[in-house]
């Protein structure tokens, strides 16, 4: 989660899934920002980002 004024908060099963969560949303944070620098971001429709969502955890990899 991002606190405002504060930065990021992760949690993870250890330390070092804390980091890893931490450093994905700086990226996603980074990305945003650079994005909003351009315009405002068009988002994806929601079932687009389901269908995704749902190749990520069930194809992708396997």
């Amino acid at each position: 989660m991002l606190l405002r004024n504060h930065g990021v908060f992760t949690i993870g099963a250890g330390a070092r899934d804390a980091v890893k969560a931490a450093v994905m949303c700086e990226d996603v944070a980074r990305t945003v920002h650079l994005s909003r620098q351009l315009g405002e971001p068009v988002l994806l429709p929601a079932a687009d980002v389901e269908h995704l969502y749902d190749r990520y955890h069930n194809a992708y990899g396997q």
